[in-house]
């Protein structure tokens, strides 16, 4: 995939509302609820369900969360989200390679209570020790241009004017709009132009057990 992955209108796309209901008349079948019951169970009005399945085109996640509980199923179970696209790799320098358009498509296991949508990049080589090691899968979700106050000293994807992308450290630059990036293992790279930065949601570490990013 080329870096108009990373756009915002696809990133924001909301599940198939198909596949969403698809799942839920399935679990409703093997456990026995009529659309009235679920709609109680999950302390839902008593057509909740049946709008759903009917007429609701862009249910709410809380609604949704409700009915997963009540179907006692992960919320990731209804809501067609079970992977995540994996767009790139995170190479020496925190220099982020997208995957080129004829890459077979790649996916990662969506991360536990991370519902919506993100993206995947995968850890490359040894240079993002000892935060990151080969083989840990970064998530990040983007749906804005900018950068957020909140995301400074964070590690962050970042996609500069120049057309590069990287995953760093982000802090503010001397001059008013630019920012600084940092790594452990690099030189700074002092005052950029920030097209966007997405912060680290998640990290799958390549031993499959989960690390909160700081």
């Amino acid at each position: 995939m080329s870096g108009m992955s990373w756009d915002i209108s696809p990133m924001a796309n909301s599940p198939d509302i198909s596949q969403i209901r698809a799942a839920i008349e399935r679990e409703m079948e093997a456990k026995g609820f009529s659309r009235r019951s679920l709609s109680s169970a999950a302390g839902l009005s008593q057509t909740a369900v049946r709008d759903l399945l009917d007429r609701t085109e862009n249910p709410g996640i809380g609604t949704l969360h409700k009915i997963a509980e009540a179907l006692q199923i992960p919320f990731e179970s209804i809501n067609g989200s079970q992977q995540v696209p994996l767009l790139g790799e995170v190479g020496a320098g925190g220099v982020i390679a997208y995957f080129k358009d004829d890459h077979e498509a790649e996916f990662a296991p969506r991360p536990p209570l991370a519902p919506g949508p993100m993206m995947a990049l995968a850890v490359k080589g040894d240079s993002m020790l000892p935060k990151y090691e080969p083989g840990d899968v970064i998530y990040v979700r983007r749906d804005h241009d900018g950068v957020l106050p909140a995301y400074l000293g964070r590690y962050c994807a970042v996609h500069l004017v120049d057309g590069g992308t990287y995953l760093k450290i982000l802090s503010a630059g001397s001059t008013p709009g630019r920012y600084t990036l940092r790594s452990l293992n690099a030189a700074d790279m002092e005052n950029c132009e920030v097209v966007w930065a997405a912060p680290v949601l998640f990290t799958m570490q390549a031993q499959v057990t989960a690390k909160p990013s700081l």
